[in-house]
């Protein structure tokens, strides 16, 4: 049976890498046929992986036809003000004046729709707070669901997916009426009935108000994080603790077991003579007494997995926690293996786009360590009795044990298995972890044992059921939540005063990059197939030294060739563009920043250049200021260190200006600017026109700039040819008012590269514009589209022909003899998107 819960696992992962979703029809026929098969039990194995694979594609066929399925057409949607009716499904966070929340949809336009689906919204100056488990009318402005697509970032579009949001959107609020009539109000509430859950949380949150680290205790209580402050992430981040405040199957498997316990040892204590009847007592006698307990325990895990919003991870936790008590009832007696893989195969049943979170292979990670760790290193009874066997006094020897003696050695003995046994796995998990906690934020957390070995049993012991005790006391005793929660704040300190001496180490985090942690995960596997599968110290150092000398050639021989590269960044309606040659980067603008404190710089740039492993910047030219290009300068300023900022605008603190006429030498790169004539910087036209060139290669820059700007550059530069280049990132995102026919004529580029925002209001780039580009044979790119787009720029000294995918120049010197020698250097050009090439997947896309 294993096998059959294995090939379904695997087969599940596999229908990831489809680049589309088939049709629903193909897919509901493969699904029957592979169901018969299994039933007739003809070729088993087989259609156990068909079925498998196509269920989770039947999950993101029916997430991609929500739209279609309630009669909506998706390319209306962004067109118009929609009025809806649903209800609010999150607990809401407002931040900067903006409410950020889902909302479950049950009416369209005034019509009930046939299946209600989930969209998320913004409502900047909401009217009133809002509340789970309101419903509302709201007239919204929506798009289908989509995030920024570049590589290092996180993927809000696949995060969308996973948690079922078919759109997201702002609300628009009421116009105010500027006369004595009164305007129709669209943005409404019919019903402010609030969810249980909101209620407890509102009344936590007053107990909590103003305490420090009320908000750990928030998301340790209903799984809702949006009151933790920038520094509270900086301390688990830096110490590897998210999971501790994040309610999981951890926090669980706590509630679970603590119940268990108090259930059993209720029973125990209570008298039950005394409080029932002899009637009461014979029926009792016939029940047993462990299913009630394990009832109570099974509950209080399910009340729990409700208060944390029925997130994923406790979801999954819950199913495993049932699926055991249910095997145990019905007397089944199943494997570790088994019930794992088990548990896994009905998780994705019931929620089969569960794969796309990160969560779950978190959780599933860390089960196979700590499984796996139990099974190779767990030891007898006697080896501990041996390990803590003390010398006895001499007095004491011949005497013989007795009861009370042998009782303490079990207890000594029991108490340091649990201690050893914590030790080795807390080592385990933390060193297996290592590599998947720092592809999460490309930092190594160094002090992550250490902080964990201390965390985990006193929050598991104290503040965990501690902050539970006071959710479950709020209804009846607002003084007894208090004193519960009083409890768990000062538990909660002490850990808190051991997280933050470590994060503030400076040797508790060491940035990495993705290269980096691709070896070390390599690393860890090898070492951790060694150990399981004990290999000899000859081959394990043979192994070794292979793997080493392997890495060694290819770090060596990827940095042989003389190229450079040339990324666009997918941010929105905005640029920023990342240049990269010797292991060292340039930066032309910087993206935008929002009044929420959401910007590019850390959504789009920070996360792309940690990935590649740089520390610093060489230097960030801002073309203009306006916000979609220089609002992450400041941003980008406090988290990397900036050799040289080159803007004309003073308030952005320059180091240099950039006029017409400058150049420098970059890593063997010619950059010249050919505009503006005077530093100022604050309209289109005062955009620092930059090309690039390797001396076969050019690549032009030219901001925002409009026509009448493309124009004087036609009179100073074309005449000197300095315009003709072989990739070109439009002109003011694609707008009519730039990419004239004669600047086009002059650019001469390849590709293009229009920088824009999804379905944005400009309508960038114009229909107009592409139309033109294509007239003139260009390939265009849009970001967009395709997210971000990388242009690999490399030179090779041939004689060979030039292909119709290369450039080349023609160079004469002489030889050693004496003779001349006319040689052609060779140019060639790759170019990468990020959703063809890099993450060419349905879910993705």
């Amino acid at each position: 049976m294993e096998w059959w819960l294995l090939t379904f696992f695997i087969s599940a992962i596999l229908s990831l890498f489809m680049p589309i979703v088939p049709e629903f029809s193909l897919l509901l026929t493969i699904l029957l046929i592979s169901l018969l098969l299994i039933v007739i039990n003809k070729f088993r194995l087989m259609a156990i992986a068909v079925f498998a694979m196509v269920w989770i594609l039947l999950a993101g066929n029916q997430y991609q036809q929500s739209l279609e399925k309630n009669d909506i057409e998706l390319a209306q949607l962004h067109k118009k003000v929609q009025l809806i009716q649903g209800e609010v499904s999150n607990i809401v966070h407002t931040k900067s004046g903006n409410s950020r929340f889902n909302f479950l949809i049950s009416h369209w336009q005034g019509r009930e729709i046939n299946e209600k689906f989930t969209v998320r919204l913004t409502w900047k100056g909401a009217v009133q707070p809002l509340l789970q488990g309101q419903i509302w009318q709201l007239a919204v402005k929506l798009k289908p669901a989509h995030g920024l697509a570049n590589v290092g970032g996180f993927n809000y579009q696949v995060w969308l997916r996973q948690q079922q949001i078919v759109a997201t959107g702002y609300v628009k609020p009421d116009k105010k009426s500027k006369t004595l009539i009164k305007t129709k109000k669209r943005n409404i509430l019919l019903d402010e009935q609030t969810s249980w859950r909101q209620t407890l949380y509102q009344k936590l949150t007053v107990i909590l108000d103003e305490e420090p680290l009320g908000a750990l205790i928030l998301a340790l209580g209903f799984g809702e994080r949006g009151k933790l402050t920038p520094d509270h992430w900086q301390v688990l981040s830096a110490t590897a603790t998210q999971h501790l405040i994040a309610i999981s199957g951890l926090h669980i498997g706590i509630v679970a077991f603590a119940s268990l316990v108090f259930i059993r040892m209720l029973i125990r204590l209570l008298p039950l003579s005394l409080l029932m009847t002899k009637h009461w007592q014979l029926k009792l006698m016939q029940i047993n007494l462990s299913y009630i307990a394990v009832l109570c325990s099974c509950f209080m895990a399910w009340y729990y997995a409700y208060l944390a919003g029925f997130s994923i991870p406790t979801v999954r936790a819950l199913v495993m926690l049932l699926l055991f008590w249910s095997l145990r009832f019905l007397n089944i007696r199943v494997n570790l293996l088994r019930w794992f893989l088990l548990a896994i195969v009905i998780i994705l049943l019931v929620w089969p786009l569960s794969l796309l979170s990160a969560s779950f292979w978190l959780s599933i990670s860390a089960l196979v360590i700590i499984f796996s760790t139990f099974s190779r290193f767990s030891m007898h009874k006697s080896e501990f009795e041996e390990t803590t066997k003390l010398p006895s006094l001499l007095i004491f020897e011949k005497e013989p044990d007795t009861a009370l003696k042998k009782q303490w050695r079990n207890l000594k003995s029991r108490s340091w298995l649990w201690i050893k046994t914590l030790v080795v796995m807390q080592f385990a998990l933390t060193m297996a972890m290592l590599p998947i906690a720092a592809s999460l934020s490309y930092q190594l957390p160094l002090a992550a044992f250490l902080a964990n070995i201390v965390a985990v049993p006193l929050m598991s012991i104290t503040v965990i059921p501690l902050t539970l005790l006071a959710v479950i006391a709020l209804p009846f005793s607002t003084w007894l939540s208090h004193c519960f929660a009083d409890f768990a704040l000062v538990s909660l300190s002490y850990v808190w005063h051991w997280l933050t001496y470590l994060a503030n180490a400076k040797w508790a985090m060491v940035a990495i990059s993705y290269q980096q942690i691709q070896v070390m995960l390599f690393f860890f596997a090898f070492i951790a197939l060694a150990l399981f599968f004990r290999l000899s110290k000859m081959k394990f150092i043979a192994t070794l030294s292979l793997f080493l000398i392997s890495i060694s050639f290819d770090y060596f021989s990827a940095h042989q060739h003389k190229e450079w590269q040339l990324s666009v960044l997918d941010v929105g309606h905005g640029l920023a563009i990342v240049i990269e040659k010797n292991n060292h980067v340039f930066i032309y603008d910087t993206g935008a920043s929002y009044p929420s404190g959401f910007n590019m710089a850390d959504a789009a740039l920070l996360p792309y250049l940690k990935h590649k492993g740089y520390q610093s910047i060489d230097g960030v030219m801002i073309s203009h200021n306006d916000n979609d290009h220089a609002g992450g300068l400041r941003h980008l300023r406090e988290k990397i260190a900036i050799d040289l900022v080159i803007a004309n605008d003073i308030n952005l603190n320059p180091d240099q200006h950039c006029l017409s006429g400058q150049r420098f030498d970059w890593q063997g790169l010619n950059f010249e600017m050919l505009s503006p004539m005077q530093a100022i910087g604050d309209k289109n036209d005062d955009s620092c026109v930059l090309t690039i060139s390797d001396g076969i290669h050019r690549v032009l820059l030219p901001g925002d700039i409009s026509i009448k700007q493309e124009r004087r550059l036609l009179n100073v530069a074309g005449m000197d040819n300095k315009l003709s280049s072989d990739l070109l990132i439009a002109p003011h995102h694609g707008s009519k008012s730039s990419s004239s026919r004669r600047f086009l004529s002059a650019v001469s580029p390849r590709y293009v590269v229009f920088s824009a925002g999804y379905l944005n209001q400009w309508h960038m780039p114009s229909k107009e514009i592409l139309t033109r580009y294509n007239a003139f044979d260009i390939t265009t790119f849009n970001t967009a589209e395709v997210g971000m787009v990388t242009f690999k720029f490399s030179q090779i000294n041939t004689a060979d022909n030039l292909t119709n995918n290369n450039v080349g120049v023609t160079v004469e010197g002489v030889n050693v003899e004496g003779s001349k020698v006319v040689e052609k250097i060779k140019g060639k050009i790759e170019i990468i998107n990020y959703r063809e090439d890099i993450r060419p997947y349905w879910f993705g896309n």
